[in-house]
C-alpha cells in the first residue's frame, strides 16, 4: 500500500474529525471513536512506510501501543501545565522560571523514555526502521494536520 492510497483514508478520517466531539469533561476534543480511527490509520501509514513485515509488525506494535502510551501521558501533563499557567492570570519571573523549569523536565521525561524504547525498537524491527519511524510518525501528523486545517477552511 502507498501513501496514494492511504489519502483517501486521512481524508475520509479528517473529515469525520471536522465533526468533533465534546470530551466529557467539557474540553473540545475527538471522541473516543475518532480516536481510534486516527490510531488505525496512523498503524496503517507507519506499517506502510516501514514497509513492516508481518512478523516485524507482530513484535513492533505492542512496543510501539506502550511507548505511545507514556509518551501521551508526558504531552498530557504538560498540555495541562500550559493549561494552568494560561488561567493564572499575569505570570512573575518567577513563575516563569519555575514553568521553564518544569517544560524541560518534562521534556527529558519524553526523551528518556524515547531512549528507552529505541533499544526494544531496534531489536523488534531493527535500527535503519528505527531511525526511520521518527519521520513516519512526524509525517504523518502533519498530513494529519494539514487536512484538519483544509477541513476548517471549507466549513
Amino acid at each position: 500500500m502507498n501513501v496514494h492510497i492511504l489519502r483517501p483514508f486521512l481524508f475520509t478520517l479528517i473529515a469525520g474529525i471536522a465533526g468533533m466531539a465534546h470530551a466529557q469533561d467539557g474540553e473540545p476534543g475527538i471522541s473516543p471513536d475518532k480516536m481510534k480511527e486516527i490510531k488505525a490509520q496512523k498503524s496503517a501509514f507507519i506499517t506502510q512506510r516501514l514497509a513492516l513485515s508481518p512478523e516485524e509488525a507482530r513484535t513492533f506494535w505492542p512496543i510501539y501501543d506502550r511507548y505511545d502510551a507514556e509518551m501521551e501521558a508526558a504531552r498530557k501533563e504538560l498540555r495541562s501545565e500550559r493549561r494552568d499557567r494560561k488561567g493564572s492570570g499575569t505570570l512573575t519571573e518567577a513563575d516563569a522560571s519555575k514553568a521553564i523549569d518544569e517544560i524541560l523536565k518534562n521534556r527529558q521525561d519524553q526523551l528518556d523514555i524515547r531512549k528507552r524504547y529505541v533499544e526494544e525498537f531496534k531489536k523488534s524491527i531493527g535500527a535503519v526502521k528505527t531511525l526511520e519511524l521518527e519521520g513516519a510518525e512526524r509525517d504523518f501528523n502533519r498530513e494529519l494536520l494539514k487536512r484538519m486545517r483544509s477541513q476548517g477552511r471549507n466549513r
